[in-house]
């Protein structure tokens, strides 16, 4: 058994300011030996999330759980186990779970149950050769489920309806978009680089992308659609998403996924001036995966069709190593990322 990890951890809470390198901290710690109900797992990739800023403000009232600062980060993630006294997993196998941010880690039976990812807790895969395990982190993982039920439980776009996505290269954003294709919509794409336009309506299929730095940018989106957009999937919040629903008229509707934009914010962000929402009469729904949990097996079931099929695209940000972790994390308030970004360990550890 390896005698020690090394792990990823935040060396303090950040409010009011912007996420930095030095927030975080590499440690070597070393690692007891297994107890009864316990699994060492090594860790094969890690899901890097938007909401992970939110778990790093301290405030108690926060919508998410605030991280342990003497324990490692934890995410999604993909890890083997290599020894297991717990009943039900076995050396060898692959296992989906909330896992630490370490090389190596130790699970309990206790610490997976408070972990649930989900309605799962530690989940065991079974991957063909062809399969890539970052998939169950990505469109058929948290972001997938996101995308599935902020489009298909919330916005219900009808044939014909426009839809504008932000944040539509990142990770939730970018498989919104699809699905919402897929559905019949018309959709819009805001993002920041020619790049990230071009991959958005050349491999995904959206209709059309805008520059959200854009000066003119209520004025580029009524170019595109006069009478002001159905609906807006919004991920960012912000100054950018004042200046969508502007472009709004009843009976559009604004479906509230995330609001990168004000995470560094005072009390954490979260704020939204609603004088276009009363004005055109908008409809404006927040939701999370969770409202939705009880049909998770059937989302999962329709995104891997979707994603076996060809209709969805699979898009992927891959940093390597876990020294990469900070930076990946950071690049998520950079746009340094175009669709899920994963952090690989694809270099087994050996004793």
């Amino acid at each position: 058994m390896p005698d020690s990890t090394t792990s990823v951890y935040l060396k303090s809470y950040i409010l009011g300011d912007a996420l930095r390198a030095e927030h975080f901290e590499l440690s070597e710690t070393a690692l007891r030996p297994l107890a009864d109900a316990e699994v060492l797992l090594e860790t094969v990739c890690l899901s890097v999330d938007p909401y992970l800023r939110g778990c790093m403000t301290g405030m108690a009232n926060y919508y998410v759980p605030q991280l342990d600062l003497r324990a490692p980060i934890h995410s999604l993630g993909v890890a083997r186990v290599l020894d297991s006294r717990l009943p039900g997993y076995a050396a060898g196998e692959l296992v989906l779970g909330s896992i630490d941010w370490s090389a190596r880690s130790i699970l309990s039976a206790q610490a997976i149950s408070q972990r649930p990812v989900g309605r799962r807790t530690l989940r065991r895969l079974a991957l063909t050769a062809q399969e890539h395990p970052s998939r169950y982190l990505g469109v058929l993982g948290i972001t997938g489920i996101t995308a599935f039920f902020g489009i298909v439980g919330t916005a219900k776009p009808r044939p014909g309806e426009t839809m504008v996505v932000s944040a539509a290269a990142g990770a939730v954003g970018s498989v919104a978009g699809q699905i919402a294709k897929i559905l019949g919509a018309r959709v819009i794409g805001l993002t920041s680089s020619p790049e990230k336009r071009s991959v958005i309506v050349e491999r995904l299929g959206f209709d059309a992308a805008v520059d959200y730095r854009s000066a003119t940018l209520p004025q580029d989106l009524l170019e595109l659609v006069p009478g002001g957009p159905d609906i807006y999937f919004d991920n960012v919040g912000g100054a950018v998403s004042q200046a969508v629903m502007s472009t709004m008229r009843h009976p559009a509707r604004v479906v509230e996924c995330g609001q990168i934009s004000s995470y560094d914010d005072q009390d954490g962000g979260w704020m939204v001036d609603i004088r276009p929402i009363h004005r055109h009469g908008l409809r404006f729904e927040g939701f999370t995966p969770s409202l939705f949990s009880e049909f998770e097996p059937a989302a999962l079931a329709q995104l891997e069709h979707w994603l076996g099929t060809g209709q969805i695209i699979a898009l992927e940000t891959v940093h390597h190593g876990l020294e990469s972790l900070p930076a990946a994390m950071l690049g998520l308030f950079r746009g340094g990322n175009i669709g899920k970004t994963v952090v690989s360990l694809d270099q087994p550890a050996t004793d």
